[in-house]
């Protein structure tokens, strides 16, 4: 039987425990099958509910329906119930050629991967080839550096943000999704002292820090 998609179909987690009369649903015949794969621009992808559950296509009827939440925020959308109204409002928040959330998140566990306490300059230069800002933190930062460089991801075409300081977070850069994260490092004789990744996921801001002796926190901004 051949199968059309319909795009999205609400995950039961998302709107768990909302009550409607009983005139406002309807009893159907539907099908999980668990063989369909899905992949997301070209990645392997399953989708999950808030308790990390998996998340199989539904079929109705000959089509198969995917879990709203999960597909949506893989795209970089937000998708958000509102009781009052009984409503699904998906948000794109993915304008032209801003990152999606997979997209940053791939790019913030690759760096993570990379550096490490104590990395000369040019083994940073061999492995990030992107371009870096020598910034200046105006005395402001006391941890113990010498130096700051300051790497930008996704960044739009010709966005700036001239009025802030360069060793402060963009906040506003990065909800728009004008930079999609964002790279520390601090230095210490050339060697890396320490490095921080702030970056978005969602409607959130997210701070990933890895501290001169090697430990690390992670958490919302």
């Amino acid at each position: 039987m051949k199968e059309k998609i319909i795009f999205l179909c609400i995950s039961l987690s998302t709107i768990a425990g909302v009550a409607y009369a009983a005139n406002e649903i309807e009893s159907i015949k539907a099908f999980v099958n668990h063989n369909i794969k899905i992949t997301v621009n070209g990645n392997p992808f399953s989708p999950k509910d808030s308790e990390g559950i998996e998340l199989a296509p539904v079929i109705i009827n000959g089509n198969s329906y995917l879990p709203a939440k999960a597909i949506g925020e893989a795209l970089g959308a937000t998708v958000q119930w509102n009781e009052p109204s009984k409503t699904i409002i998906i948000t794109n928040n993915v304008i032209g050629n801003k990152p999606t959330d997979k997209e940053v998140s791939d790019k913030v566990n690759e760096i993570k991967k990379i550096l490490k306490v104590g990395m000369t300059q040019a083994e940073v230069k061999s492995l990030l080839k992107e371009s870096y800002k020598i910034v200046d933190d105006n005395g402001d930062l006391e941890n113990g550096s010498d130096s700051y460089w300051k790497y930008n991801y996704f960044t739009a075409p010709g966005y700036t943000h001239d009025d802030l300081p360069d060793h402060v977070i963009d906040e506003e850069g990065l909800k728009a999704r004008n930079i999609g994260l964002s790279l520390f490092v601090g230095w210490k004789k050339e060697k890396i002292h320490l490095f921080t990744i702030s970056y978005v996921r969602g409607n959130d801001l997210y701070l990933f820090i890895m501290n001169p002796d090697g430990t690390y926190s992670e958490s919302k901004i």
